[in-house]
């Protein structure tokens, strides 16, 4: 019994690994791609933005629990084999990722999804990925947060959406 129950700690742990490695292959692929524009934010400048930044306590404390941002942004045009390369790969690592829909917006065509994931007790993924008819752009944010914080970290701002200390309300100026 106790084996069977390693085994299965084992292929759970190797299925959540893969679904993280899916998405930075992702943006590994891309990264050094010279038609892309791309930005990784580690943990460590995060805490020194949370304590250089004039933030509120709270947006502090969510900085404090995230692991790291990658933004991987592309200027194309929808029609272009490049554009729709990009979204068909988000599409399927969003479907396979078991990520959840969090937030759709459309608007006179522009597109806002924001998509999450919890695996295990404190590991969240939220994914933000915009889509206007000449771009693409799609922010990773990692974190130590239960459901319920990654969920309590929406808010509504002005009319927009505001995740933290990010705004996607426009999807131009996501960051």
């Amino acid at each position: 019994m106790k084996r069977i129950v390693t085994t299965l700690a084992i292929l759970v742990a190797l299925i959540f690994t893969g679904h993280a490695q899916t998405l930075q292959k992702f943006f590994d692929k891309y990264a050094d791609d010279e038609r892309f524009q791309y930005v990784a934010i580690s943990k460590g400048m995060m805490n020194i933005a949370s304590v250089f930044g004039g933030m509120a306590k709270d947006e502090k404390k969510m900085m404090q629990k995230m692991n790291g941002l990658k933004i991987l942004s592309l200027d194309a045009d929808s029609e272009s084999q490049i554009m729709k390369s990009v979204v068909r790969e988000m599409d399927q690592i969003v479907s396979s990722g078991d990520f959840e829909s969090a937030v759709e917006a459309r608007d006179k065509g522009e597109r806002v999804n924001i998509y999450y994931r919890v695996s295990g007790a404190n590991n969240a993924d939220m994914l933000i990925v915009t889509r206007e008819k000449t771009s693409f752009n799609c922010i990773w944010i990692k974190g130590n947060m239960t459901k319920e914080e990654l969920m309590n970290s929406f808010s509504k701002s002005g009319g927009g959406i505001q995740i933290g200390f990010i705004d996607v309300s426009e999807p131009a100026n996501a960051v």
